[in-house]
This record gives structure tokens, C-alpha cells and sequence, in this order.
């Protein structure tokens, strides 16, 4: 893996980590998570294509997210990030899904995968739970944060019975023992505002349908039922677009990096063979 940094056009940074020389795949990653998050699934990934992840703003290594921040943001960044890299394939997980789709209207992509990507198709995402986890965020208590925002967007988390305490508790222990955990610290105020954004945009999936490109649109068979019916509404949408269950997998599913995931990204992806 080779680090470097990209410039953007308003004077900021981007950190991008990169599996792989030359043209690829660019990972854009979900909120509340860093790109240290993908590092197994890009490792895998980059047997087949180069792969290069970047943590967006608000991540540490990158700048923060400016005031005015938007989905144009965004757009810019990964557009200063395909242009670094040459690259002209995105893979979008979660709310970079969201993030990989308004990329497809607006940049010259060739191909997109989707991972349980949330454009709140309909308001299908919930974010009732905002005014809370914002206000856990800027008290500075993360794993009351973290608790918030996991049971808020998750029906098997919020139906757990385990209670608050000790769901924390649990929190706790993944912010000690895990990659992904001990980065929330780092990036949990960086949902605020991203969570904002699709609380604040409920598109049709028809806004999609002028992405002529090829787009397979994946969600886990074990994730919560809103994934399915963004991808089913989406893929139905889409011109060149294909819906995929992935069998076992869940909302976390990058982190491990099975095979039957990875499996539909290499194919997906696979440089066309030379004659």
C-alpha cells in the first residue's frame, strides 16, 4: 500500500490510500467510517484492478468538512481523486453509494458498484434520531454517539436487548479493539452534517436513470430491509443496472471482506481480457 495526498480545488487535502499502481477503482466510504475500514475488501480487491481508498473530509488525514458542506463537496473531491489517480471506476458504500451516484450524473465514470448505498430514495432512510446524535456529537460523548446513530438507522440494533449501558459498553470495547472502532473519535462529527445533507434530499430513484453507465447495485441479505428497497428502486431505475443480494452479508460486511462480496466486485470490475 502507497500513501499520498491529493489536493482539491479549494485549497484542502484528501489522504488516499493506494493498492496498486495506476487507473482502478476509487473507494469512496461510508460516514462514520475511515478508509482504514476498507483495507481488507481493497487489498482483495486489487488482485483483480489497482484500488485506490481515500478518506474523505472530516477523516483524520484529510481536511474538515468546510461550513457550506454538500454533496458538491464531495463531487469535487472524488473528482480531484479519479483525476490523481486516472482512474474511472467508483465503488460506493453506504453514504459514498449516495456519493457514487451523484458521481455518475456529473463525472465521467465507466462503471459504479453500490454497497447498501442510502440515497434516501422516498425517505426510506430513518433519521429521525438527528437532534440526538448531534447533540451526543457536540458534547464530545462518542460512544453515546455511536449508540445513537447505530440503533437510530438499524431496526436489529434498536431492537436488541441489550440495554443503553451496556450497548456503550460494547462500543467502548470496539473503540480499544478494533481498527474501525478507534477511528469514530476521528469521524463521528463528520456524520453530522453528511446525515444532514440526506435528511435534507429525499430524491426519486428517477433521478438516477440518466446514468448510462454499467451500475450493479449490492445489498446484504442480513441487512436492514431499507437497503433492499433502495437498491430494488434504484436497479429498476437505471438504464445499465443490475440488483444483487450478497448472501450472509450485512451492513458491516466490508469490514471482513467475504469472499461471496468480494467475488461479485472482481467480476464486476475485471479489466476486459486483451485479444
Amino acid at each position: 500500500m502507497r500513501r499520498h495526498v491529493v489536493g482539491t480545488p479549494d485549497g484542502g487535502h484528501l489522504r488516499v490510500h493506494s493498492f496498486g499502481d495506476g487507473p482502478g477503482v476509487v473507494m469512496v466510504c461510508g460516514s462514520n467510517t475511515a478508509a482504514s475500514a476498507y483495507f481488507r475488501a481493497a487489498r482483495k480487491l486489487s488482485r483483480t484492478v489497482p484500488v485506490h481508498v481515500y478518506d474523505r473530509r472530516g477523516r483524520p488525514g484529510s481536511s474538515l468538512q468546510p461550513e457550506d458542506y454538500s454533496m458538491d463537496t464531495e463531487i469535487s473531491d472524488l473528482r480531484s481523486v479519479l483525476e490523481a489517480t486516472g482512474s474511472s471506476a467508483v465503488f460506493g458504500h453506504s453514504y459514498g453509494g449516495a456519493v457514487a451516484l451523484e458521481a455518475g450524473l456529473q463525472l465521467p465514470v465507466a462503471r459504479i458498484a453500490l454497497y447498501d448505498a442510502v440515497p434516501n430514495i422516498g425517505g426510506a432512510l430513518p433519521t429521525h434520531f438527528l437532534p440526538e446524535f448531534e447533540s451526543a456529537v457536540l458534547r464530545g460523548e462518542v460512544r453515546r454517539a455511536v449508540t445513537v446513530l447505530g440503533k437510530g438507522i438499524s431496526v436489529r440494533l434498536r431492537e436488541s436487548p441489550l440495554p443503553d449501558p451496556v450497548f456503550q459498553g460494547v462500543v467502548w470495547m470496539m473503540t480499544v479493539a478494533t481498527r474501525k472502532g478507534r477511528a469514530w473519535t476521528g469521524t463521528v462529527h463528520s456524520a453530522v452534517k453528511e446525515l444532514a445533507w440526506l435528511d435534507g434530499n429525499r430524491p426519486s430513484a428517477e433521478r438516477y436513470a440518466g446514468i448510462a453507465v454499467p451500475v450493479v447495485v449490492l445489498y446484504g441479505s442480513r441487512s436492514d430491509a431499507f437497503y433492499r428497497a433502495i437498491a430494488e428502486a434504484l436497479a429498476d431505475s437505471l438504464p445499465n443496472g443490475t440488483c444483487v443480494e450478497v448472501s450472509g452479508a450485512d451492513h458491516s460486511a466490508l469490514d471482513r471482506a467475504p469472499d461471496v462480496l468480494m467475488r461479485q466486485l472482481q467480476d464486476f470490475f475485471r479489466p476486459p481480457r486483451r485479444a
